[in-house]
């Protein structure tokens, strides 16, 4: 099941984290010898289920949808999980660690899906993924407004972090602006403006359009006040600007030529 040429596979692990008491069940019908108590059995199937995938898919990241009070390190299946397979699995493998954190599930029940909701996280929780684990690398976007000032700043001092997008609720106009500026003066171009993340394929194409919209104004901004010093601004600078933003950052990080 290799992706199509014009699409790029990532592996969502979304149960397997946040339900993983389900999840078992569902692994042992599927072949996986997963046992009650997690020990070194349970570890190496769960490992196994994810190589398979990984085979399967080629996938480009790993990635997971969290909740505002998840933590780390943590005794629960979710932080055993992240420290016994996720974390060796995505190092051998050299593929980022996606985390989206911040969703509060279904505060309204009647509403199913669309009842969900924001929290602001406790950014320790990644902090002490990224200094305990330099060698495995970060794709990250958050949630809660609150949260998007120390994600930047963490960003600055973990070269194994990217940030990346405006993720759902972050995505409203007037925050992708403000959170774009803030990104730029704390991260220069050091980041992933925007990801194209959606249930119904043609949310994609508002959302880049709003995207394209704000860094066109945020970007024409910083180039003035370069200029204001009397530093040249060339068409060459902009260009790489640009590439740097919608592709370079993101193919880079991952250490792959995205021309396939």
């Amino acid at each position: 099941m290799k992706p199509q040429d014009n699409f790029h596979a990532v592996l969502r692990i979304d149960p397997l984290l946040n339900d993983y008491q389900q999840t078992k069940e569902s692994l042992r019908e599927w072949g996986y010898d997963v046992q009650e108590e997690w020990n070194e059995q349970s570890i190496a199937e769960v490992n196994r289920f994810l190589e398979d995938w990984i085979g399967m898919m080629s996938p480009l990241y790993m990635a997971v949808s969290l909740p505002p009070s998840f933590a780390y390190p943590e005794d629960s299946d979710r932080g055993r999980i992240i420290r016994d397979c996720i974390l060796p699995v995505t190092k051998k493998h050299n593929i980022p660690f996606a985390l989206m954190i911040g969703v509060k599930k279904r505060v309204n029940p009647d509403l199913i899906d669309a009842g969900d909701f924001v929290g602001k996280a406790d950014i320790s929780a990644l902090e002490h993924l990224l200094a305990e684990n330099q060698e495995n690398k970060f794709l990250v976007t958050m949630l809660s407004r609150e949260n998007q000032h120390e994600l930047a700043v963490l960003a600055r001092k973990f070269r194994h972090l990217m940030v990346f997008g405006c993720w759902w609720f972050m995505n409203n106009p007037v925050i992708v602006n403000e959170v774009t500026r803030m990104r730029m003066e704390l991260l220069n171009t050091s980041f992933i403006p925007q990801h194209s993340d959606a249930r119904v394929l043609e949310q994609v194409v508002y959302k880049w359009k709003h995207t394209k919209t704000v860094l066109k104004d945020v970007l024409t901004e910083k180039y003035e006040d370069v200029r204001s010093t009397g530093w040249p601004v060339t068409k060459e600078d902009i260009e790489k600007d640009v590439a740097a933003l919608f592709q370079e950052n993101f193919w880079n990080f991952l250490e792959k030529d995205f021309r396939r």
